[in-house]
């Protein structure tokens, strides 16, 4: 074959027709304009995806308030207060073994307590950055009082005489009414500082620090804590420790606490000075109610009596209104049959 043949060849071939160009996609939407950042990510700052993951917000589906559309802290806990009860996951049934080999027993036992332990080293280091963040950027004051409860425990140990023992009421209900109460009249103690500002609280909800089975810590909510008998605040007390241990918390329970109360008496301490749980402005401490020598009329006696102290922000309040919010818990105390 020469190369004339070649080029008759070619010549004699029909025309290739040009391939058409893929058309242009459309325009992706601007990150900023959407919300969402490179990857899909959601426009949110630091802290709020930190209380997404504590409340099991998703931010995919939030609307932001912040700049370009960014979520924000408030967004996050606005959601988790309308959201439904958090449940534990619910594990993916496996399909049946014919026999379990030996000592499968207690590897699968060993597996769950690590699991357990996973899960409360993980609550441990989310309630740890969360504390460092308090203690850095919140000024904290302290201040602390001997609370007389003598009255208290008088009348408590009446009102028990004709109860069954599992309707009877303990020390912590007084403190915790007592203290709502007085959250109540010194507003400068119960709300939120966001945004660079107080925002008082329209109710009490008063959180309880409750230390859970495998370590780690929660603080739900006593809602409307103020407006509650004796009684009603000690069965939802019980019934808000069962949950919570039980992992049956609501998000809101989880969300809105204005202030928080800590005791730690059961355990022996006798003071307790609590971080302050952001955008929370104060926390309240009680230690072990314990009989201690008291000078009463220039007689001395032996009363029962407890340490109370305020962990209390100073953008918000100062030390007058802080030892008028700890006074009054006391003199609520006085007449314990009216709380």
């Amino acid at each position: 074959m020469t190369r004339a043949d070649v080029e008759r060849a070619a010549a004699a071939s029909p025309t290739r027709m040009p391939v058409p160009s893929a058309p242009a996609p459309d325009r992706v939407p601007d990150a900023a304009s959407s919300g969402a950042g490179r990857g899909g990510r959601v426009r949110s700052s630091p802290l709020a995806r930190r209380l997404a993951e504590q409340f099991g917000v998703n931010l995919q589906g939030l609307s932001g308030t912040g700049p370009e559309g960014a979520v924000t802290e408030a967004d996050v806990r606005r959601e988790a207060a309308a959201g439904s009860r958090v449940e534990p996951p619910v594990p993916t049934p496996e399909p049946p073994v014919a026999a379990a080999p030996a000592g499968a027993g207690t590897g699968a036992r060993r597996g769950r307590k690590e699991a357990a332990g996973g899960k409360a080293e993980s609550l441990r280091q989310a309630v740890g950055a969360l504390m460092s963040r308090s203690k850095k950027e919140i000024p904290h004051y302290y201040l602390a009082t001997t609370l007389d409860l003598e009255a208290a425990m008088a009348w408590m140990a009446s009102a028990n005489g004709g109860r069954p023992v599992a309707s009877r009421l303990v020390p912590s209900a007084l403190l915790l009414k007592a203290t709502a109460l007085a959250a109540k009249e010194v507003p400068e103690m119960n709300g939120f500082f966001t945004d660079g500002s107080f925002h008082p609280g329209t109710a009490v909800h008063l959180g309880v620090a409750v230390a859970l089975r495998h370590g780690g810590l929660v603080a739900p909510a006593l809602h409307d804590a103020d407006a509650l008998t004796l009684d009603e605040l000690m069965e939802q007390l019980r019934d808000l420790v069962d949950r919570a241990r039980a992992g049956r918390l609501q998000r809101a329970e989880m969300a809105d606490p204005t202030i928080t109360v800590t005791n730690l008496g059961d355990l022996g301490v006798e003071s307790v000075y609590g971080v302050i749980y952001p955008p929370q402005v104060a926390m309240v401490g009680f230690g072990r109610v314990m009989e201690q020598p008291w000078a009463h009329h220039g007689m001395l006696g032996v009363r029962h009596a407890a340490t109370a102290t305020l962990s209390a922000d100073h953008r918000v309040s100062n030390g007058l209104r802080g030892g008028r919010f700890l006074s009054r818990i006391d003199e609520l105390l006085q007449t314990p049959e009216e709380l």
